[in-house]
């Protein structure tokens, strides 16, 4: 007898092609790396798949029934509770962003979010899914590509200003070397004559030769200053070509700025000019390059009676301060000259910056580069009228030992 097929009734089949869909959507849901969340018209959490407790952490039994603020920075939920009330609404479709979610630990974790407005028969929204990717990875290389691209141009820059520099020092080396043998020759001719004159008006029969000796000293004076400006001019070339390496030491500040007040007492007490010197009795020792900041001192005192002497000041006043404050040390140079516009003082520690007829513009660029050579600052205070106060900051002690 011939055997019978059975045949499958359409209901059996579009049941059992039902649940294996089911099954599929449902190991699909549970296997995907992504998270995948819904949440109710109270904006509570409903369902919670693996990939979302492996992103944010938190199991089923522990999220599952809890407000959806829970995973949102504090500084977000406002905005998102009411974006997710729109489209519970109707009044906004799916969304695409990247934003933030908290994990469990209470961290951030950036990640790439859709949400998806679910609606019934009816076209009413009755849940929200979210289905969020972690992307912190991608955030992590952006941001240190970001970081590598900015320290490229970083290098970039220092090259270039190193070349520059290099540039600089090679024509500031040959322009000292050339000029400072004529400058040797000349200050020795010039004293020789000087003696020579003095033993002459000495000897001369001449009724009153104090005339002629007061307009010659006075001449032959003004043309060894000059030829001292020049020498220093050169010597600031070599300073600058050579870059001298420090020298640092424990210094006794007291006793510093005692030998100071002495040798720039001692070069300019003959000018209409005081210098008012003061000290912190708890200075103490500092660690520094006293030669270096004798020359830093030696720049800017000069730049202040220069300035006054150009602007036709009188009494001219220049105060040299140093105390101590916490870890740093601290000397302020201020003076009652003319002051500078803030187009000058922007651009003062500039090299080859001068507004001198006479100077090589590196006097204060030299300033600046012993001040930050020692890990310290100088700032510049200073109005048109109102005179200039520089102040120089440098960490006491020696920082490899602190």
């Amino acid at each position: 007898m011939k055997e019978e097929k059975r045949k499958t009734p359409i209901s059996e089949k579009s049941d059992n092609q039902r649940i294996s869909e089911d099954l599929v959507l449902s190991a699909i849901v549970e296997g995907t790396a992504d998270g995948i969340i819904r949440v109710d018209a109270d904006l509570r959490i409903q369902s919670w798949t693996r990939g979302a407790e492996r992103i944010l952490g938190y199991s089923r039994e522990e999220i599952v029934g809890k407000p959806v603020s829970l995973i949102v920075p504090k500084d977000l939920q406002f905005d998102v509770q009411e974006t997710m009330r729109e489209q519970m609404v109707g009044h906004l479709g799916v969304i695409h962003t990247e934003t933030t979610r908290i994990n469990k630990q209470g961290k951030k974790v950036h990640v790439q979010l859709t949400r998806i407005p679910l609606k019934d028969a009816t076209g009413k929204t009755v849940v929200l899914m979210a289905i969020f990717k972690d992307i912190s990875e991608q955030k992590k290389l952006q941001k240190e590509k970001i970081q590598l691209k900015s320290e490229q141009i970083q290098l970039q820059k220092k090259l270039e200003t190193l070349e520059r520099n290099t540039a600089m020092t090679r024509v500031a080396a040959k322009v000292a070397h050339e000029i400072r043998t004529p400058l040797g020759v000349l200050f020795l001719k010039s004293d020789l004559l000087l003696e020579k004159l003095n033993h002459a008006f000495d000897n001369w029969g001449n009724d009153e030769p104090d005339i002629y000796y007061k307009s010659l000293d006075k001449c032959l004076s003004d043309i060894q200053r000059q030829i001292s400006r020049l020498e220093e001019i050169a010597n600031n070339y070599l300073h600058l070509s050579k870059s001298r390496a420090m020298e640092r030491e424990d210094v006794n500040v007291k006793q510093f700025m005692k030998e100071l007040e002495a040798e720039l007492k001692e070069q300019y007490g003959r000018d209409d000019l005081a210098l008012q010197f003061s000290l912190d009795h708890d200075a103490g020792m500092a660690y520094f390059d006293p030669q270096q900041f004798q020359r830093v001192f030696a720049n800017l005192v000069r730049n202040s009676r220069e300035a006054i002497q150009n602007a036709n000041i009188s009494e001219g006043i220049i105060q040299i301060q140093a105390n101590r404050q916490d870890e740093n040390l601290i000397f302020r140079i201020i003076d009652n000259g003319p002051g500078m516009p803030d187009e000058i003082r922007e651009t003062v520690f500039d090299p080859f910056t001068t507004t001198k007829s006479i100077g090589t513009g590196l006097g204060l660029y030299l300033t600046c580069e012993i001040v930050e050579n020692h890990g310290g600052t100088i700032t510049i205070d200073s109005e048109p009228g109102k005179g200039t106060a520089i102040q120089i900051i440098i960490p006491a002690e020696d920082q490899k030992e602190s």
